[in-house]
């Protein structure tokens, strides 16, 4: 059991990101910015409106649900 535990402490994980991430990586510089603002004042926005509002007028819909938006922009997504 010890392997497996020290397997996973030990696994690189450079480079990898939850979805949300991956998709925002994505985005150009400003919007990135932007969603760093967001991030930093995240208590003083409404999350599900703002996923809401890129769902419906965004050019594709969002590759994730509102958990994992939520939790990366809240600080508490497994990527932090």
């Amino acid at each position: 059991m010890l392997d497996l535990i020290n397997k996973h402490l030990n696994a690189p994980n450079e480079g990898q990101g939850c979805i949300v991430v991956k998709w925002i990586k994505q985005l150009d510089v400003k919007e990135q910015e932007a969603f760093e603002a967001v991030k930093k004042n995240n208590h003083d926005i409404k999350i599900a409106q703002l996923y809401k509002d890129l769902n419906e007028h965004g050019e594709k819909p969002l590759p994730f649900k509102l958990t994992a938006f939520r939790a990366h922009l809240r600080g508490y997504c497994t990527c932090r």
